[in-house]
């Protein structure tokens, strides 16, 4: 006997719908591997300038399959993890600004303070890790990034390019905090205060 239409448009739907379900729960649970895949990533980048991808899947619990589903290598890995960083520390500074006073060189301070926090001991481990995987940070979104913060300040300020200004600037930032990185010294007040007077001096008109 033939099965009734409606019943089969029924178990149809039903298997539909449990194929959905399924392919969602494995998509959460990729997203949840490549969490921590990144996070054990970050942390083993702080302990030494190796990372070699069994430690990091036995650091993140994860099975050599979930891995590669997630990354097709090391450099991949790699990548992902100092992009992932970038967004952090742009994250940071943009949170920064978004309690700071609305004047354009109290913004410009919030942002040289913020950046150069990189550099405080408590994170300065991970973030050298990340800068040592980032050419030239100047020149990549980082820079990019950056200076996308400070060019509304830097053109009410009278910069009569801010754009250019602004990207300058960023790489200023990020070579002073690097400076302090590699020689493993913390940025004072009065660091952040030079900093900030040259950043200044160099936009105006």
């Amino acid at each position: 006997m033939p099965i009734d239409p409606r019943l089969a448009a029924l178990i149809a739907a039903a298997d539909s719908l449990a194929e959905t379900a399924a392919a969602q729960r494995r998509h959460a649970a990729d997203r949840t591997a490549v969490g921590r895949i990144l996070a054990a990533t970050l942390e083993l980048m702080g302990r030494g300038p190796e990372i070699r991808i069994a430690e990091v899947v036995r650091a993140a619990g994860v099975s050599n399959d979930a891995f590669y589903r997630a990354f097709r290598g090391k450099a991949e890995l790699l990548a992902a993890v100092t992009d992932q960083a970038q967004h952090r520390l742009v994250g940071h500074v943009a949170e920064e600004l978004g309690a700071a006073p609305d004047h354009p060189v109290e913004r410009v301070r919030v942002c040289v303070r913020a950046v150069l926090d990189q550099a405080d001991p408590k994170t300065a481990a991970t973030t050298r890790a990340v800068l040592r995987h980032t050419s030239r940070p100047d020149g990549t979104l980082l820079g990019c990034r950056l200076a996308d913060l400070l060019a509304g300040p830097l053109a009410a300020l009278g910069s009569p390019t801010p754009a250019a200004d602004a990207l300058a600037a960023a790489g200023a930032l990020l070579s002073a905090l690097e400076q302090h990185l590699w020689a493993g010294t913390t940025p004072t007040a009065a660091d952040a205060d030079h900093l900030l007077g040259y950043l200044l001096r160099a936009s105006r008109p």
